[in-house]
């Protein structure tokens, strides 16, 4: 049986996004590229086996307490606000204020992020796990 994946709300920024790295490719630039306040959708895989459905989502460096799961008229809603990375400095450059950095290219999304994914109709919203480790949410959906 093979699982179709819907988004449903995909927007024009994933396009963009591709776009521009695509254009980057073919120009060779590094530059700065941060558009603060756009949602970004994180990577998803989903699985099936006789049992279950898998997905788990590409979500590094967030806190799990960040991570906000629903699963509504058959949908399953992840959101949250993923931190920018920040390069490690010493403790005493922190306190002292001199910390200081340049940023020369960046593709690592950052800020709020929005995914929606319909679920099929065997989906036993009752008996879902999610679990978050070593940067990927796992959500383990049990088939009725």
């Amino acid at each position: 049986m093979n699982v179709a994946i819907q988004v449903a709300g995909e927007d024009f920024s994933s396009i963009a996004r591709e776009l521009t790295r695509w254009i980057d490719g073919v120009l060779g630039r590094d530059y700065h590229r941060y558009h603060s306040g756009q949602t970004w959708s994180p990577s998803i895989n989903l699985y099936e086996d006789s049992s279950c459905y898998y997905l788990v989502a590409d979500l590094a460096g967030m806190e799990a307490e960040g991570i906000e799961l629903l699963i509504e008229n058959r949908r399953l809603i992840l959101r949250g606000v993923r931190p920018g990375p920040i390069p490690p400095a010493s403790v005493a450059e922190r306190s002292e204020g001199k910390v200081a950095f340049r940023l020369h290219h960046m593709e690592i999304d950052n800020g709020p992020f929005h995914r929606t994914i319909e679920l099929p109709a065997s989906v036993d919203n009752d008996r879902v796990e999610a679990k978050y480790r070593n940067g990927f949410l796992w959500v383990i959906m049990q088939k009725k």
